[in-house]
């Protein structure tokens, strides 16, 4: 990596560090921005993590803009709110009903190596990228970091085929992705909308770690039924499902144990599970009455 691209990065994470820091909002447990209040300044995909689901009466945007929704994973009802007082949710149809929350219109910034351990040439992206063939990287990325927002890299042009996420941090080696990436884009941190993207009412996410973390892929398509082509076969610890119903499986081809998840966080899965999932597909958008089932794995 040549001296130029190393002080080019630095200059992006301190960029990323500021932009970070500026979208905040305050939520009020009474009208008039009062009462027991909380303030956020990254996205709160469900507010019963922090204690304040349901709760909020009124808020504060003090910077950025903010989107708020009814349900958590921002679904449900949702208004994109600018810098300034709101007395009274009311109006809005969310008093006591505020349960997600993030803020929109930035962007992302992923750096993609064409060799593992950030090694080789490295192309940096601030923007979704349909088709790698104009930036010289087609099927060549080996390694990434990501310095602000969640990315999607998929292996083929206008986010098609397998794909998987990137939080941010350092990504030393993409496994089965490797060479295999032909478009990415932003799925957090920026303003999204539907194609399986952050706001879709159906998506599930596998997480390499338990409690959420780690290496994660996204399953915005309906149908895996073979994560060995993903390279996150027998990979993942936890799970979270943030719209529809799911049915994983230990073998490929739906074969093996197998378990149906509803919407909601798995920071641990049954043994039959953990570390052995091979395929999974989506069974159901919706659940036809009018709660969501307590579909804990055992």
């Amino acid at each position: 990596m040549s001296k130029w691209f190393r002080y080019l990065t630095f200059l992006i994470v301190s960029v990323a560090a500021t932009a970070a820091a500026a979208a905040e909002m305050t939520l009020y447990q009474r009208d008039g921005l009062r009462g027991r209040s909380v303030t956020v300044d990254a996205p709160v995909p469900n507010f019963n993590d922090v204690g304040f689901n349901d709760r909020a009466s009124s808020l504060v945007v003090r910077s950025g803009q903010w989107q708020v929704c009814s349900d958590a994973y921002y679904g449900g009802r949702c208004v994109t709110l600018v810098p300034g007082d709101y007395q009274s949710l009311q109006s809005m149809g969310l008093d006591n009903a505020v349960s997600s929350a993030r803020p929109i219109g930035g962007g992302g910034r992923i750096a993609l190596y064409d060799r593992p351990n950030f090694g080789g040439r490295g192309v940096m992206l601030e923007n979704d990228a349909t088709n790698f063939d104009p930036l010289g990287i087609n099927d060549r990325a080996d390694s990434a970091i990501v310095y602000e927002g969640t990315w999607q890299l998929c292996q083929h042009a206008d986010f098609a085929g397998y794909c998987i996420t990137l939080a941010p941090g350092r990504h030393p080696d993409l496994g089965g992705m490797a060479g295999q990436v032909s478009s990415a884009r932003v799925v957090a941190g920026g303003e999204t909308g539907g194609g399986g993207r952050p706001g879709s009412r159906s998506r599930a996410v596998l997480f390499e770690g338990q409690n959420l973390t780690g290496r994660s892929f996204m399953m915005t398509n309906e149908v895996a039924n073979n994560l060995g082509r993903t390279g996150f076969n027998d990979r993942a610890s936890s799970v979270r499902v943030e719209g529809g119903y799911w049915i994983f499986c230990s073998d490929a081809e739906f074969q093996g144990e197998c378990r149906t998840f509803g919407p909601g966080d798995y920071p641990t899965l049954p043994w039959e599970l953990n570390n052995r999932i091979s395929s999974g597909r989506r069974i159901s958008g919706s659940y036809p009455y009018s709660g969501n089932p307590n579909w804990n794995p055992r």
